[in-house]
């Protein structure tokens, strides 16, 4: 596994490794709407810019695109938006969870999930889960805690 910044985060390659795992482990039909590509989001844009155009994917992908999402301004912007949160595309995954760890103080899974949440949607938690189980930073933490503990637990025998 590849670490970056310094050994505590992982690595955009680990990271991407991580995503097409989680991808592959789903159905074929699941697989293609789990994460939004910006291919993907710009057709959505286009869809929900004009709901009336029939030249924009298929009759399902617009069905979908229509039923899952709206349109929201930010300022001079207009975002995709799921549940009243803008939604992040694939390509920026990796920058979101690693801000949103940080931000939790490399708090673990929920603490993550719940950064995130505040600001995104669209990232699956099995994707949030996965990134914190691979963070280095974690990893060492764990396996520190885990010796100290087992340690601690030996001397009082002795004791």
């Amino acid at each position: 596994m590849q670490a970056a910044a310094g050994g505590i985060f992982p690595s955009a390659l680990t990271f991407d490794t991580m995503v097409r795992d989680y991808l592959n482990n789903l159905s074929p039909k699941k697989r293609e709407k789990a994460l939004l590509s910006q291919y993907m989001y710009d057709n959505v844009m286009a869809v929900l810019h004009d709901p009336n155009c029939t030249s924009i994917g298929t009759a399902q992908f617009r069905f979908w695109a229509k039923k899952m999402f709206s349109l929201t301004s930010f300022g001079e912007e207009t975002v995709i938006v799921h549940d009243g949160k803008p939604v992040a595309v694939k390509e920026q995954i990796y920058e979101v969870l690693t801000h949103c760890h940080a931000q939790a103080s490399h708090g673990g899974r929920d603490k993550t999930s719940a950064q995130v949440r505040r600001y995104y949607s669209w990232i699956p938690k099995e994707i949030i889960a996965r990134y914190v189980r691979d963070c280095p930073f974690c990893q060492n933490r764990r396996t520190s805690n885990s010796s100290n503990t087992r340690m601690s637990s030996s001397q009082a025998f002795f004791k």
